[in-house]
């Protein structure tokens, strides 16, 4: 099948019942050319790849993929396949011209909802409050494996609940005439001098000392010391929760590093609040530039114990590393020594020396304030502007009401619509409720409303809501989040449909931070990185089990980090593939063998002309070693997610009476997997997917489970497992890696770096119209039809010339007809492709 989109998500639209009357030209024109040419393949006796096509009766809304995927096929010519009777030419344009027009009847469909990483950003825009709402929401379906495709984001009785339930703790952590309720605990450790009495003023509001770990330094603050992952070391305390057990509980947080000796790594602070981990991150201001560090939580979303709220700040190191005249620690178990020892880890030294003397970093706590119970001042003063003091009257509420609307609306909002939420709150006045507390009641109403929780669309009839549904649609697939002031005021100027503005705003959306909610998002569910990766050793009690988290956070980052790289620098395709750099680390430095680098952050690194990996994200160990976890069958998975995720030509899924491949199997143990899949392809049914899969996955034999290179493997492989600790030990002989296979159209290669070559050579156009199909799917909400394939075809032959740099593809994404759904001119179908 071509497309990105697996047989598997056409096969539940073809078994359904027929409809109930044919459609008289589904009749004249598609039934004959179905059965002539069609149907013995993908009928009711027989259904290759999962197809069923004789139990369709025309072109609906159900089976709109379906239709896309047969006007390809026969388009390409790929279908009917070779050996077979073919159409004449005016059959195939009949059919391809009736399939086209059909399909155009139908429209675009309807809007979508926000999913839940939009509605979360949503809330957190318009209240100011910077609190992971989403933790709160359940998990959206997908369509084409993303979180914004509109048939995926119905609603759900227990979904709209739950939504009830976090619009309500949102608003509720405001207030606008109400004063600040409950206690600030606050401490400046710079005055700090016993750390057992430092706590003696909290006592009585309820405060509960667990673990007051750390040494106090008057004149600079708390030192920490940064302890090994595994270490259960840390400041820990509980404060008392508010009686309901609900509201946003505040943590600021004022820190700094302090590095006795030079060339130390730097740490990292481990912050959890109510038994959820809420940051790793790694401390690098000096301690006349402190970090200042603020976290807010929903109570409801913690662990709320007897005596309060647990606050745990740790200071750990994840990276092993060695200071000159300190010995290695050594953390193995005497009685199982380690062949070769235990790795490097770091210094042993005296734990009694003075905090200036000891080899380790140091996390440097200035100051903690804790709101347990906070209530913030709504509207947040970082949006700039006069909004004027609030008071007690119809006035205020109004104004507020209306600042409140239009942010959650996403566009200006009018007196008739504003109009029942300003009578829901003069009925709750009239009860008696106060000032803020019918105000918040008003609120939460407005973000029930659909304007708030569903997409507007561009086709929208009044052209101003319409200006808007675009600056919200570039917004929230460039940043993930609604749109900001630049971008409100050009759609209020009805500036959103003119290119050169659309492709300005592209320019500025990606350069800016923010954009991370774009390519961290689309990346992630483009190339599937949540699946696990494996760190193994080759034994138990190596140290690097120690580092394992912050190792493979970095391998995921990596991927996102070299993604958002070639967009920002605008560089072409061809890199995502093939290229002589990659974004590193300290901790990459050291996995993929190359000279030490300090910090965590990802930096530019050539790559060294012997490297074997070269440069693309096919390189990567956090891609490679995910591919490996759910068993031996690494061929089968590297090669099929190769098809489906980078060359744009995903294979059906296996059927369900073929067993599975164990390598392990005491008959197979020890043979080569060619051996094993020549086998396995005997199988007539197994023969037709492997024959594209397992040629193509040979290319990937030179990644370990780890996702480090290798030249020799061995006969067979031994894993063991142990508290999260992974050994996986060779067995048997060597012999070399054999990476030689083929690419889907013949071309064959003998090692990683010709397949790399080869596919930047020859298959550059499918990985390019794969990623423009996702772009389409992630910033319209659908799967391309065949007017929107039309239309990738222009975007990429507009930008064939210049190796289709992957900015002026967003950009082609972002002015299409389809982004803007403007179907008064629809691209003429464009000659199959070569």
């Amino acid at each position: 099948m071509s497309g990105r989109f697996p047989v598997s998500l056409f096969a539940c639209v073809l078994f359904v019942a027929p409809a109930a009357a044919a459609d008289e030209s589904f009749t004249d024109v598609a039934a004959p050319f179905l059965k002539q040419h069609c149907l013995g393949c993908h009928g009711e006796k027989k259904q290759e790849g999962g197809v069923r096509l004789d139990q369709v009766t025309g072109v609906e809304a159900g089976n709109h993929t379906l239709w896309t995927l047969v006007h390809q096929k026969v388009a390409s010519g790929e279908m009917p396949p070779k050996g077979r009777a073919q159409p004449t030419g005016a059959e195939k344009d009949k059919l391809l011209k009736w399939v086209a027009t059909k399909q155009r009847a139908l429209g675009v469909g309807g809007t979508r909802r926000l999913n839940r990483r939009e509605l979360a950003a949503s809330l957190r825009d318009v209240t100011g409050l910077n609190i992971d709402f989403a933790a709160a929401l359940p998990g959206d379906g997908t369509v084409a494996g993303f979180d914004t495709g509109a048939d995926a984001l119905q609603e759900a009785s227990d979904g709209v609940a739950q939504w009830l339930v976090v619009t309500r703790r949102a608003v509720d952590g405001l207030r606008f005439l109400d004063p600040p309720r409950g206690k600030t605990f606050a401490l400046d450790f710079r005055e700090v001098k016993d750390l057992k009495k430092a706590f003696d003023a909290w006592k009585a509001e309820g405060f509960a000392g667990k673990e007051l770990k750390g040494i106090a330094r008057p004149g600079l603050g708390l030192l920490i010391e940064s302890r090994a992952v595994g270490d259960r070391e840390e400041l820990s305390f509980a404060v008392p929760a508010p009686p309901s057990k609900e509201g946003v509980l505040r943590l600021t947080l004022t820190v700094s590093v302090m590095k006795p000796f030079p060339n130390l790594p730097n740490p990292r602070l481990w912050v959890r609040i109510g038994g959820r981990d809420l940051d790793f991150r790694e401390i690098t201001a000096a301690s006349d530039k402190p970090q200042r560090l603020v976290y807010e939580v929903q109570l409801g979303d913690l662990v709320v114990q007897p005596k309060g709220v647990t606050i745990a700040l740790a200071g750990k190191v994840e990276v092993p590393y060695a200071v000159e005249g300190f010995e290695n620690e050594d953390k193995s178990n005497p009685k199982d020594p380690v062949p070769g020892g235990t790795g490097p880890f770091r210094p042993f030294f005296d734990r009694k020396l003075p905090p200036e003397k000891q080899p380790s970093p140091f996390v440097v706590l200035h100051d903690i304030f804790i709101e347990p119970d906070a209530v913030t001042a709504w509207p947040s003063v970082s949006w700039g502007g006069d909004v004027g003091a609030a008071k007690d009257d119809a006035n205020s509420a109004k104004r507020l009401l209306t600042l409140w609307t239009d942010r959650a609306w996403r566009r200006p909002t009018t007196e008739a619509e504003r109009e029942p939420f300003l009578k829901l709150y003069e009925k709750l006045r009239g009860e008696g409720l106060n000032f803020d507390t019918a105000l918040r009641a008003a609120f939460r109403s407005v973000l029930m409303s659909a304007h708030f929780r569903y997409h507007a669309s561009p086709a929208h009839p009044d052209k101003a809501v319409a200006q808007h549904a675009i600056a919200s649609r570039l917004s929230f697939m460039l940043w993930g989040e609604p749109p900001d002031a630049e971008l409100r005021k050009l759609a209020t100027a009805a500036k959103l449909r003119e290119p050169a503005v659309l492709d300005a705003q592209v320019d500025r959306l990606l350069a800016d931070p923010r954009s991370d909610g774009f390519v961290r998002p689309f990346v992630v569910q483009w190339l599937e990185l949540e699946q696990p990766i494996t760190i193994a050793q080759s034994h138990i009690n190596k140290q690097d089990f120690r580092f394992a988290r912050y190792l493979k956070a970095s391998m995921r980052d990596e991927t996102v980090g070299y993604v958002a790289r070639l967009i920002a620098d605008n560089r072409p395709a061809a890199e995502l593939v093939s290229s002589d750099w990659t974004l590193m680390n300290d901790a990459l430095a050291r996995h993929y063998g190359y000279p030490p680098l300090e910090g965590g952050h990802l930096r530019k690194v050539a790559l060294r002309a012997e490297d074997p990996r070269g440069g693309g994200v096919l390189g990567h160990a956090g891609i490679q070693s995910m591919l490996c976890w759910m068993g031996d069958n690494w061929v089968i998975y590297r090669g099929a997610w190769a098809l489906r995720h980078v060359l744009d030509m995903p294979p059906p899924p296996p059927p369900l009476e073929v067993p599975e491949l164990n390598p392990s199997d005491g008959k197979n143990k020890g043979k080569p997997f060619r051996e094993l899949l020549k086998q396995h392809q005997a199988d007539a049914k197994c023969a037709v997917c492997h024959k594209n899969i397992d040629p193509l996955g040979f290319a990937f034999q030179n990644f370990d489970i780890s996702g480090r290179w290798r030249d020799v493997e061995h006969e067979s492989y031994k894993r063991g497992e142990l508290d999260g600790r992974i050994a996986w030990v060779g067995e048997g002989k060597t012999r070399p890696v054999d990476a030689t296979g083929r690419l889907p159209r013949g071309e064959e290669f003998k090692s990683f770096a010709e397949f790399k070559k080869l596919l930047a050579e020859k298959y550059q156009p499918d990985i390019v119209r794969g990623l423009m199909k996702n772009w389409f799917v992630y910033g319209t909400g659908r799967v391309p039809g065949i007017d929107d394939l039309n239309e990738i075809a222009e975007i990429m032959s507009t930008n064939r010339a210049k190796g289709y740099p992957l900015r002026d593809l967003i950009k082609g994404v972002v002015t299409s007809r389809a982004f803007l759904e403007r179907y008064d001119s629809p691209v003429e179908t464009q000659p199959p492709r070569k």
